[in-house]
């Protein structure tokens, strides 16, 4: 009886290091986490104007629709969105994306695919937004403290609320027309500052505030540093800390 003889089995070497390819397709971690963005953007926008849930096409990512060994791979269509957003805006792209969507979310401009991103159109909307972006949010905070400062004195004053209870019905006034971070930073603060204050008013806030959590870190990681340069100690400190995994496990999922 002959004796078969096996090989040893491959090992990985001292010096190997891993590629920076992504384990699915021929994306690098960048170009997959542009892909995620872009789907969870334009996800948000389409639900945000009451569509459905964004289903990218295979075909962007260089697959025929036949999918069979016969057929040459096409060219992926991530790749080829992200260098030209790397190339023409000099931003990173993910980040372009999500400034992009930011501004298409305040408006009725049509929906980009990912080959439009770079269109002029496109271009010009974050061109023209990032230069006024400090200035507009100085005005804004120091509008919409005004606006809920009225609000909540005349829940006090006028309807004869308790100030936890004031706070919340303010908050909820659409007519107030307030930001979702404002919102939230109201809410958790005027909660977490009243020790004293009935259980049932501290929850009601505390709910109120995590219902605004993710509106408002949408809106505060686009521009971490000049939020904090504008409204300060307004923006809790857990907050800072907490938006970023938010909005990152909110991409990883989409």
């Amino acid at each position: 009886m002959v004796r078969r003889r096996f090989s040893k089995p491959p090992t990985i070497g001292k010096s190997s290091r891993a590629s920076d390819k992504a384990p699915t397709g021929d994306l690098t971690l960048a170009e997959l986490m542009f892909k995620k963005t872009y789907v969870f953007e334009r996800s948000f926008l389409q639900q945000f104007r009451g569509g459905e849930k964004y289903k990218p096409s295979p075909s962007y990512d260089g697959k025929s629709r036949w999918d069979t060994p016969e057929e040459k791979p096409g060219v992926n269509g991530w790749v080829k969105a992200y260098k030209q957003v790397e190339s023409k805006t000099g931003m990173p792209p993910s980040l372009y994306v999500r400034i992009l969507f930011k501004i298409l979310r305040g408006s009725s401009v049509y929906t980009p695919t990912p080959a439009q991103l770079t269109s002029p159109q496109m271009l010009g909307l974050v061109t023209d937004y990032i230069p006024g972006v400090l200035r507009n949010l100085r005005e804004q905070f120091v509008a919409e403290a005004q606006r809920a400062k009225t609000a909540i004195t005349i829940q006090e004053r006028g309807a004869g609320h308790r100030r936890p209870l004031a706070v919340y019905y303010a908050l909820t006034d659409n007519r107030v027309g307030l930001s979702p971070l404002f919102k939230y930073c109201v809410a958790f603060k005027t909660a977490d500052a009243c020790p004293a204050c009935e259980k049932g008013d501290v929850n009601r806030l505390s709910r109120l505030a995590e219902s605004w959590k993710f509106d408002a870190a949408m809106d505060y990681s686009l521009f971490p540093d000049k939020y904090d340069e504008v409204w300060g100690s307004t923006i809790p400190k857990s907050f800072r800390v907490a938006v970023t995994n938010l909005i990152d496990s909110a991409i990883e999922k989409s």
